[in-house]
């Protein structure tokens, strides 16, 4: 499972105009139709995960946040045969970005992407 924890930048101050969001992308190689079994948004989604993602497709979701609510949220996604993906994030306008995912048995994660800032634009491709 990893989890990173990683610092905003020193040359960014935090203000109220700063505004917190993750974008994330997941990138289905695995054989099975990923299915969205929950996922909640601290503050409501610009964009909500798709209900399913076919195996070769893709999917993106928004969640957003502002100087006074971290954006935070979590997804799990499962494939015909059980196996899962979860991601969970907090991305506060003070203090470091906290993102963590896991697969069970029979799927792997991989990230890419940036995961520092206010505003996170990643990608993990499930296989």
């Amino acid at each position: 499972m990893p989890t990173v924890s990683v610092p905003k930048p020193t040359n960014e101050q935090p203000s109220p105009q700063t505004t917190e969001s993750l974008k994330a992308t997941l990138v289905n190689q695995s054989s099975g139709v990923l299915t969205l079994v929950r996922s909640a948004s601290a503050l409501p989604w610009v964009q909500a995960p798709p209900s399913t993602i076919n195996p070769g497709q893709s999917g993106t979701f928004i969640s957003p946040g502002d100087f006074s609510n971290a954006a935070n949220g979590y997804v799990m996604y499962a494939t015909p045969n059980g196996e899962t993906f979860s991601l969970e994030w907090a991305i506060p306008a003070v203090g470091k970005n906290n993102i963590t995912w896991q697969t069970t048995s029979g799927l792997s994660a991989q990230e890419s992407g940036s995961l520092d800032g206010w505003n996170v634009s990643a990608a993990w491709v499930i296989s």
